[in-house]
This record gives structure tokens, C-alpha cells and sequence, in this order.
């Protein structure tokens, strides 16, 4: 049988589970914050130290209460979307939403209308962001990007790193992170376009398990090439204009049977350089990225779709390039000859994409594709003492590389919950029906609740420093050196976007908790395996 459990019992239930997520996840805010040993399924191997709250939550699996793990999987539920959406600020929107969720409940046991609290809500969460966003600035200090990256990574060094890729790549430049099988961090810059599809076949290798020609034609399609008959009028074209010196590179999602062993013919007797890649990307997105090549090398993509034949394919369509190099597991393209104007129009285009994809891995791509185009790609490769340092460090540069992107493009705003701090203030001038107002309260004490966290988990006593903050406006607090700053000359920032995205998803996941009456529980044994799913 089901059990069903209502309010108040059912809120409270909910909130105590909430509650335990989120003091476990909020022990990892700020830089001088706590670790969390999160236990392994091999029991013979030593507890994963966390200090990330997006980690710490995907690593949680549940409560023992069926009702309280409710609770802790809503807490849950806001940390992954926030991840989703912006790779940052999960344990800042769990700690706003935590603190919406317990005193909207005490503000409902002495009477009040729960539902004239969420329009309070909805209502200030809508100001708060808006005086957010105003707040925004460039991000262009060179100290403030070291310091956010720094923050995130837990190291100096790295900071100093990341700092230095972005002012050679820019915000749009793609940046790669790979292991460096040393303790040291290192930095390289290519000047071409990196894929991580490699050649199709080690016969095509010129030198130590690497492929390299000079001066090719590439060839781009979508065609699945398997005979031989489909490649051999491009190949003699291609032996003729260059003599039997300039190669040609094929790059294809397949190429196999007979059309991998003609060019592997021609490249092992001598007669023509070739070299087959596979099309990088997945589904849809392997016409996209070949489109992307053809843009950078001059060539076209000879599309299925529209009948393009290979045996008709000529010169003209085919991309050129001062160098291609390919291992077993990546390209890269040096010098394509496709016209500026056609590269810079083919990243505006794919840059006027971004704000409308879904965040995550689409939004992500594409910042990587006009990226490569524009500015070439920087690897940053990361070191470490063991395997599992590496591991952490190389989440870490990741998480700061996206968080920098974004305050580049995006703006940032005061840090260490001092932006907050201020939204709160900007909810004075709001003026609201007596049966809402009480909601600005909730607002107010929410916006406080990141500050608070950061101040208290570097060991420090945080009311009074917040009675200070609230007093003078433009003044922030540093915990690692403890003690009081200019916000506006300070390294201290976060992305406006992560912060923003942080407050409306918490709002909203809090506003989700408070209007929760009746929890269900449908035990596992019980549950009827035959269930239609028909209207």
C-alpha cells in the first residue's frame, strides 16, 4: 500500500531532508571551505574527498525516510539544474532556496497565506534579479580573472594558467584540458583547428605514429565512401594539379573497403600523400563541424542530401591548408586558405546560436566551435602527485575555464555573496499588497544566507561582519586575508550569469517546496510493473 503523509507533518518531513543535503553540500562554499569523504562502492578504497557542491550532490543516492529523502532529492534536484545550466553556483542556490523553504514554514504556522508568500516571492525574485543584472560590469582585469580562477581551482597556479590562455585565446577561444603525466601544469597554444578524431587507419602515418602533410587538398562529405570508383577522378585530378606532391585528406563520418585502400594504395607505393579522418561530432553535428572546416579551408561539403557526387567533385570544391596532422586519436588543421571574410561570417553565425541553445553541452559546443575558428585552441594540461589528484584538479580547471568564459562574455559582479547583499537592499523600493509583503523578508534573509555561509565556514563569527556590510554599501569582506574591501577595486567577482541563473532556480525550487502539502510514497515491492500509460 501507498502511504501518504499530509501537512504539517508532510512539510516538515520535507524540509528536515532538505535540510540534510544541504548542510552537507554547504560546508564546501567559499575558499577557505570544508571538504565532504564521500564513502566508495569499493570499500578497499580510501573515502572521494569533495569540496564541490555539484559533485557532492550527484555523489548522493538518498535517505533512509522515504518522505525526508523527498526533500533531499528536491535539494538535489536544484543543484543539478543549476550545474546544467551554468557549471557553477549549486551550493549557493541550495543554500537560498534552504533558507525560503524553513521560513516560509514558520511564516505559515503563525498564519499566513502560503500562497500570497509565492507571489511575494516571484514578485521580489523579479526585482532582486533585475538590480543584479544591473550591477554587471566587464570583466577585463587581468588580477580578477586569476582570483576567480584561483577560487575555483584551489591554486594559484592554475589561476595564473587559465588567466594567461584567456588573454591569448579570448573569451570565445576554445580551451582543452588533458592530462599532463607530470606534477607540474603546462600550457600549449596550437594555431590551428584540433578535433579529437584521428586517422582511420596507422598505414596512413608518415613518422611516429603521426600523419603529416604539407600543402593537401581536403576533401568533405557526409557520404558513407566505400568503393574505390567514388575517389579515383578526385585522386587523378589531385595528382595532376600537384604533381604527385600535394596530398589529399578525405574526412568522412565513413571510409572503408574499397575507398580506405585505394588512398592507402596511393599513400604506401608513393604515387599521391593521402589520409582519411573520421568526421568528428555526433549525429547532425558532424555536417555542422564539416561545414566549419570547408568555412576555414576554402573548400565545400558535398552533401548527400542535395545529390552532390563524388565522381563529379572537382578542384573547386576541395579545402587547401599549409599543413594537416593527425595520431590515433585527434587532427588538426594549420593554415586553412578559406577566405577571412567567410570564416569570420561562418563564427558570427555560429555565435548568434549561443544565447538561444539549451545550456549544457549544445551551448558549449558551439562556444568551442567559433572558438577553434577564430582563435585557435589552447590545451592546458594538468599534473599532479597521483591519479587522483590529477582527476580533481583536472574538474576543477574545467569547472574555472566555463566560469571565466562566462564572466568574460557575460559580466561579472562583486563576489563573496556581496552582490546579494546588495539585491536585498533593492528590494526597499519594492512596494507590495500587506498579504505579500512578508515574502520580502524571506527575500532578504535568503540573499543574506550565501554571505553568511562563507563568513561562518572560514571560522569567523558572521553577524557582525553582515551588520557592517548592510551599513555601508560598496564595502565586502575577504576571508582569506579577513578583513574589509572596496568592492570596486576588488579581484573578488562571479559571473552575473551564474548568480543569476543560482537565485532564479532557487526561487523557484523553494517556491516547489513550500507549496508541497501531501507527500506520496509508493513503495518499490508494490508498484504495479503492468501500468498504462494511455490518456
Amino acid at each position: 500500500m501507498a502511504r501518504i503523509l499530509y501537512d504539517p507533518a508532510a512539510q516538515r518531513a520535507l524540509c528536515r531532508g532538505f535540510n540534510q543535503l544541504a548542510d552537507t553540500i554547504q560546508v564546501a562554499l567559499g575558499p577557505r571551505g570544508r571538504r565532504v569523504a564521500m564513502d566508495r562502492d569499493n570499500r578497499r578504497r580510501p573515502p572521494e574527498l569533495l569540496d564541490d557542491g555539484a559533485q557532492i550532490a550527484r555523489r548522493f543516492l538518498g535517505l533512509p525516510n522515504p518522505f525526508e529523502n523527498m526533500g533531499a532529492f528536491l535539494a538535489r534536484h536544484i543543484a543539478w539544474q543549476v550545474e546544467e545550466a551554468v557549471g557553477d553556483g549549486t551550493t549557493t542556490a541550495v543554500i537560498i532556496a534552504r533558507h525560503l523553504l524553513n521560513e516560509a514554514n514558520r511564516y505559515a504556522a503563525a498564519g499566513h497565506n502560503v500562497m500570497a508568500l509565492r507571489r511575494g516571492l516571484e514578485k521580489g525574485s523579479v526585482a532582486a534579479l533585475a538590480a543584479l543584472q544591473g550591477m554587471a560590469r566587464p570583466l577585463e582585469d587581468p588580477r580578477q580573472i586569476r582570483a576567480l580562477a584561483a577560487t575555483i581551482t584551489g591554486s594559484d597556479e592554475l589561476g595564473r594558467l587559465i588567466e594567461e590562455i584567456f588573454d591569448t585565446v579570448g573569451p570565445h577561444g576554445a580551451v582543452e584540458i588533458r592530462n599532463n603525466y607530470a606534477r607540474v601544469h603546462d600550457r600549449r597554444y596550437i594555431r590551428g583547428v584540433l578535433w579529437n578524431n584521428g586517422w582511420i587507419s596507422s598505414y596512413f602515418c608518415t613518422e611516429g605514429g603521426k600523419a603529416v602533410l604539407h600543402d593537401p587538398y581536403l576533401l568533405f562529405t557526409d557520404h558513407q565512401l566505400t568503393g574505390g570508383a567514388d575517389l579515383a577522378p578526385i585522386l587523378g585530378q589531385v595528382r595532376q594539379a600537384g604533381e604527385g606532391k600535394r596530398g589529399l585528406v578525405v574526412i568522412a563520418p565513413v571510409v572503408e573497403g574499397d575507398a580506405l585502400n585505394v588512398l592507402v594504395t596511393n599513400k604506401s607505393r608513393g604515387a599521391l600523400p593521402t589520409l582519411a579522418i573520421k568526421a568528428p561530432g555526433l549525429g547532425s553535428e558532424k555536417a555542422e563541424i564539416l561545414f566549419d572546416l570547408a568555412a576555414l579551408c576554402g573548400g565545400r561539403v558535398l552533401l548527400k542530401v542535395t545529390g552532390d557526387s563524388l565522381t563529379k567533385a572537382t578542384l573547386a570544391d576541395l579545402g587547401q591548408a599549409d599543413e594537416v596532422q593527425a595520431i590515433r586519436s585527434s587532427f588538426t588543421v594549420i593554415g586553412g586558405k578559406g577566405r577571412p571574410a567567410a570564416v569570420r561570417e561562418r563564427a558570427d553565425l555560429l555565435r548568434k546560436q549561443i544565447p538561444t541553445a539549451a545550456y549544457g553541452r549544445d551551448r558549449d559546443r558551439l562556444i568551442e566551435r567559433s572558438g577553434k575558428l577564430m582563435a585557435g585552441v589552447a590545451l592546458l594540461h594538468i599534473g599532479g602527485a597521483s591519479d587522483v589528484e590529477r582527476d580533481y584538479l583536472k574538474e576543477r580547471a574545467t569547472e574555472a575555464v566555463s566560469v571565466v568564459r562566462r564572466g568574460l562574455i557575460d559580466g561579472v559582479v562583486p563576489g563573496g555573496g556581496a552582490a546579494f547583499l546588495a539585491c536585498a537592499r533593492a528590494l526597499n523600493d519594492l512596494h507590495l499588497p500587506d498579504e505579500e509583503a512578508p515574502a520580502l523578508n524571506l527575500l532578504r534573509g535568503a540573499l543574506e544566507a550565501p554571505a553568511r555561509a562563507i563568513i561562518a565556514n572560514a571560522g569567523i563569527e558572521p553577524s557582525p561582519i553582515l551588520a557592517r556590510l548592510r551599513e555601508q554599501p560598496g564595502c565586502g569582506y575577504d576571508v582569506q586575508c579577513e578583513r574589509y574591501i572596496d568592492l570596486a577595486t576588488s579581484p573578488i567577482v562571479d559571473p552575473v550569469s551564474v548568480l543569476h541563473s543560482a537565485l532564479e532556480i532557487a526561487v523557484s525550487g523553494a517556491i516547489m517546496g513550500i507549496t508541497t502539502e501531501v507527500l506520496v510514497h509508493r513503495p518499490r515491492s508494490n508498484r504495479d510493473e503492468d501500468v498504462s500509460f494511455k490518456p
